[in-house]
């Protein structure tokens, strides 16, 4: 038993849940279980399947936030640039360049403002997916082997 097969695994659910309901993902997950350890191995496996899912829900629920990472400053500092483009544009002088500056950050804003959506959901929908996970690990170890 290795943190590849572990981690092989949470893949194969993961990718399975993607793209089908949960109690056909739920199945092949655990006939992957037995066929990666055997039976007699199969709770300190689920055990350390659990743990390491718990890690990697920690991991990325901090690290992996696109909230907080470089992302959300290139977005805070594009939101900032983007005020300062709608100040030129009231000075007559400076227009021409405040169209220019204005327009550019929204074009690069919206695009950066994609880019973290989308990175969230993923993440969201990860961190969901391993909760699936640690519930069916749950429900199939008995209660003292948590």
């Amino acid at each position: 038993m290795t943190t590849t097969k572990i981690d092989e695994a949470i893949e194969r659910y993961v990718n399975e849940r993607k793209k089908s309901e949960r109690k056909v993902a739920e199945t092949k997950f655990l006939r992957f279980t037995y066929l990666a350890c055997g039976e007699s191995d199969i709770t300190a496996f689920m055990r350390r399947s659990r743990s390491l899912i718990r890690y990697y829900i920690d991991y990325l629920t901090v690290l992996e936030n696109p909230l907080r990472g470089p992302q959300a400053a290139w977005l805070a500092l594009m939101a900032m640039v983007f005020f300062f483009g709608i100040c030129m544009l009231t000075d007559e002088e400076m227009r021409m360049a405040g169209i220019f500056i204005t327009s550019g950050t929204l074009v690069n804003g919206i695009s950066l403002a994609r880019a973290v959506t989308d990175k969230w959901v993923e993440t969201s929908v990860t961190i969901a997916l391993y909760r699936e996970i640690i519930e069916i690990i749950d429900s199939s170890l008995p209660s003292e082997c948590r």
